[in-house]
């Protein structure tokens, strides 16, 4: 994560990541329109840790859901491994149970575990709460990878 705005400025300066940028702003107005959780913040974590008591939660907002486009062999091994070939990108997050990702920082999660009540991401290591709308997409794993 870049927290140094001098270093930002710098970040974007090279070509190839102010190509990413260009190709992240239009990942994210790609796919379907859908609806997170519509609660207020302090509801959404009630029911966060309803669904998932003493776990490590996020809120975040301008979110997409990556649904990853991997092949066979890949997704064997994924989900051999109890994952599910997707993950969150986040341009906000609102609140970090365990203050990692500072209020208005980005995220991007890793693989998911689970997704359920139509706004609860799980890793393995935290339950993601997508709130207000937010898109979900088709992309392959590189672009994926790439959105840090």
């Amino acid at each position: 994560m870049l927290k140094d705005d001098s270093h930002s400025n710098r970040f974007f300066d090279r070509p190839e990541e102010r190509m990413n940028l260009a190709g992240f702003t239009s990942l994210l107005s790609a796919g379907e329109k859908t609806s997170g959780c519509q609660l207020a913040n302090p509801d959404a974590v009630a029911l966060a840790n309803l669904h998932f008591p003493s776990r490590a939660y996020c809120l975040v907002a301008d979110w997409a859901i990556l649904d990853i486009e991997v092949t066979t062999r890949q997704r064997k091994a994924i989900t051999d491994r109890g994952l599910i070939p997707a993950l969150v990108y986040a341009l906000t997050v609102i609140e970090d149970s365990k203050g990692r990702f500072p209020p208005g920082d980005w995220v991007r999660t890793t693989l998911a575990v689970s997704f359920t009540h139509g706004c609860l991401f799980e890793t393995k290591n935290t339950i993601y709460v997508l709130m207000g709308f937010g898109r979900r997409l088709r992309t392959d794993l590189d672009i994926a990878l790439s959105l840090c």
